[in-house]
């Protein structure tokens, strides 16, 4: 794992337990400066009180020979977990200082998918501390302020005493976020299905929150100041602020290294309006500057105008700047390394770039073409990339134009792919169809023959030849998959509820043949029952809960004499 054998077990002094008075271990943290420590919220015994006053122990667990500290929750140290689901951070107050050099390296960090990580707590039975590794995984949560940990293997997985713990990357040994919470199937779930994943806080979220913690975080923000939008303004060209949210919304590319996932945007310079709503949804985007709990530029913004947290990873102001420049900033953005060479784009040409990046002003860049080759060098190295142009004529973008054009034999198989596709979920939505399932059910506004039509246009779309096309084509895959997995989804459901919906039926039909001729001519209150119990289980999928309820109300009615009538 790159630990020096000088170094204590896992090189992280900056790693604390956190006990109650009693000494029963509450979670972990991660010491900040000398007199801080950083942990979630929820770690820390609710008393009542607005803010916790409870004294808690910090044991410096990689400290040898450290005694026990005492804690409280620092003034303006508190962010409880929201309403909302965001939030659940907290600073605490030690009360003796402890060496600084022990401190946490806190730094921004994008934590692109796949990056390996590693995290310690101190679970039941391992109160001195247990290791986890896992990779990073996408945005999820609240508000997608988390990030998922998928875990190496089974036993991976954090459990009650991980909470608060610091989520240190292998690569850097950086500490980028920190353990918040888990999810687990439930146990009707098939034991080798189930899914066990973890979850943390980006240090960037956690600055949101607490805007303090900046004073210990390395690393430069995300985007560049000129970028960042004071969000006190609404949102006026909707139409351009949705097609800036639906291209962050959209996950990479998958499978397909050999097209470049680049689009090409014109803001001219008197654009005010267009500008705005760029910068606005780059704000919107970051996790340091709009991490936050409901805001109004949040709640107040037009339908589909909000991108997800995170979707950006660097957004730069390129004007005036050299490639060599722009690339010293993606470089230290990843904190990239290389041997030998460190020269920024030996940096970048040694490792994966895996960033969403916004680079605006491209053609008022020292040297706009030589910016534009760096761009397909991001490009190449698995960046995402929207390239804002201040000229419709200018050079630079008719050669982003050339130069990020998909081959055209690359762009038919990815259509004669997605056809395959299509079909697909045309036999899965027919199948659930003939098993009785709603329509409604499959599909909310798109369904396999939508699928078919907006195939055809594609495939004659005037932008075809072009990197435009690109975009087009991946939101198509993402609607494809969404459709056939409502099918698949429906279906499984249908399979798992079979038993239970037969059940009902069978009992249903019991107690009305109880009844015999009587209930027609003399139990007319048994109809109505009777009838919404039939509806609901004939409707498919079948509300469980719902129907189970009609038909013990039916059954509750059978075995209740009519009134004057000796039970």
């Amino acid at each position: 794992m790159g630990i020096t054998a000088d170094e204590t077990s896992s090189g992280g002094t900056w790693r604390v337990r956190i006990r109650s008075s009693a000494g029963d271990v509450l979670g972990a943290g991660i010491l900040l400066g000398s007199e801080t420590v950083l942990t979630c919220a929820h770690v820390i015994p609710d008393d009542g009180l607005p803010v916790p006053a409870t004294e808690v122990l910090i044991d410096l667990v990689e400290v040898p020979d450290a005694a026990p500290v005492p804690a409280r929750v620092a003034d303006g140290g508190w962010v409880p977990q929201r309403s909302d689901g965001c939030g659940d951070v907290a600073l605490l107050r030690l009360g003796r200082p402890q060496p600084a050099e022990h401190a946490a390296p806190l730094y921004r960090l994008p934590p692109v998918l796949g990056r390996p990580v590693w995290m310690g707590g101190f679970p039941k039975g391992l109160d001195n501390g247990h290791y986890l590794r896992a990779k990073t995984a996408g945005r999820v949560g609240p508000r997608a302020e988390w990030v998922g940990l998928d875990p190496k293997s089974r036993r991976d997985v954090v459990r009650k005493g991980f909470s608060g713990a610091g989520v240190e990357d292998e690569a850097t040994r950086h500490v980028i976020g920190m353990v918040v919470s888990r999810y687990d199937d439930p146990v009707g779930v098939p034991s080798a299905e189930r899914l066990s994943v973890s979850y943390m806080i980006p240090v960037e979220t956690i600055v949101r929150h607490l805007p303090v913690v900046q004073r210990w975080l390395g690393g430069d923000p995300g985007v560049d100041r000129p970028l960042v939008s004071p969000l006190t303004t609404g949102v006026q060209d909707i139409g351009f602020a949705q097609r800036l949210a639906v291209w962050l919304r959209r996950e990479p590319l998958s499978g397909r290294p050999d097209i470049a996932d680049v689009e090409t945007v014109v803001i001219e310079d008197d654009d005010h309006v267009r500008y705005e709503a760029l910068s606005r949804a780059i704000t919107l985007a970051d996790r340091e500057l709009s991490g936050g709990g409901p805001d109004e530029a949040v709640s107040a913004a037009p339908h589909g105008t909000v991108p997800p947290l995170g979707s950006v990873d660097l957004a730069i102001d390129v004007t005036g700047r050299t490639d060599t420049e722009v690339a010293l900033r993606v470089a230290d953005r990843m904190d990239l390394r290389s041997p030998g060479d460190t020269s920024p784009l030996s940096r970048v040409r040694a490792n994966a770039v895996p960033l969403t990046i916004v680079a605006v002003g491209v053609d008022r860049a020292r040297d706009p073409e030589a910016l534009v080759g760096f761009m397909k060098l991001l490009a190449d190295r698995g960046s995402r990339l929207m390239l804002v142009f201040r000229d419709p004529h200018s050079r630079g973008l008719r050669l982003a134009e050339r130069l990020f054009r998909p081959e055209a034999a690359r762009i038919d198989a990815w259509l004669d792919e997605l056809a395959g596709r299509v079909a697909l979920a045309a036999d899965r939505e027919h199948e659930a169809a003939e098993r009785g399932a709603r329509r409604s059910s499959l599909s909310d506004a798109e369904d396999a023959t939508a699928l078919r039509i907006n195939l055809t246009r594609l495939r004659s779309d005037p932008e075809l030849r072009s990197h435009r096309i690109v975009a087009k084509l991946a939101a198509f895959e993402h609607t494809v998959r969404t459709v056939a997995e409502r099918a698949e989804e429906t279906l499984r459901v249908i399979e798992a509820q079979q038993p239970a919906v037969q059940e009902l039926k069978w009992q249903l039909v019991s107690y009305t043949a109880m009844l015999g001729s009587k209930a027609e001519s003399e139990r007319a209150e048994l109809i109505p029952l009777h009838r919404a119990a039939v509806r609901l289980l004939a409707t498919v999928p079948c509300d469980l809960p719902e129907a189970r309820r009609a038909v013990d109300r039916f059954v509750a009615a059978v075995h209740t004499p009519p009134e004057g009538e000796a039970p």
